[in-house]
């Protein structure tokens, strides 16, 4: 069971504090024990989450395991879906954005980034829909980052892209 104050992930709310582990609300009765998270994107609002639905939830990654992200960025393989139907293609990174792994989602910020620097090279406009993939999976990443590192995502930015040190 999780604590309040724990930092937790919850699918596309990403990184939320447990604000209470045993809510109670009407929708759900008095027998049912609800998370009340709290996203760190203060905009997107408050999150009941039933606590015996509880795998919906997971830790966010400790400190040893953003540094090893960070650090190996450079070795981290884009994602080599070659589909150009832009249906297919936003199923399949949508589809790896829901698993709600940090790797997976830099994996994939990392591909859309390819993309769209492609795409620039050769003079063309950056696909909407690489953009909001990106953007996606790059707020994903680097919010659970920045909370394992105790930084702010601009910082995590940097040191993946190798303005600041990674190690600190």
């Amino acid at each position: 069971m999780f604590q309040q104050d724990d930092l937790v992930v919850y699918a596309s709310y990403g990184v939320c504090a447990v604000a209470d582990n045993d809510a109670r609300t009407a929708a759900g009765g008095p027998d049912r024990a609800y998370y009340v998270l709290t996203p760190i994107n203060a905009r997107l609002g408050t999150v009941y989450v039933p606590t015996d639905r509880e795998e919906l939830i997971r830790p966010v990654i400790n400190r040893e395991e953003a540094l090893h992200i960070v650090e190996h960025y450079d070795e981290i393989a884009p994602d080599d879906f070659a589909d150009t139907n832009a249906r297919t293609v936003e199923a399949h990174f949508k589809g790896m954005l829901r698993r709600c792994d940090c790797l997976t989602a830099v994996r994939v910020a990392k591909t859309m980034g390819l993309r769209i620097a492609d795409q620039e090279r050769r003079k063309h406009l950056p696909s909407s829909l690489y953009t909001r993939l990106f953007d996606q999976a790059a707020r994903q990443a680097g919010s659970e980052l920045a909370a394992a590192l105790g930084i702010s995502a601009e910082e995590v930015r940097g040191m993946m892209t190798g303005d600041t040190p990674a190690k600190r």
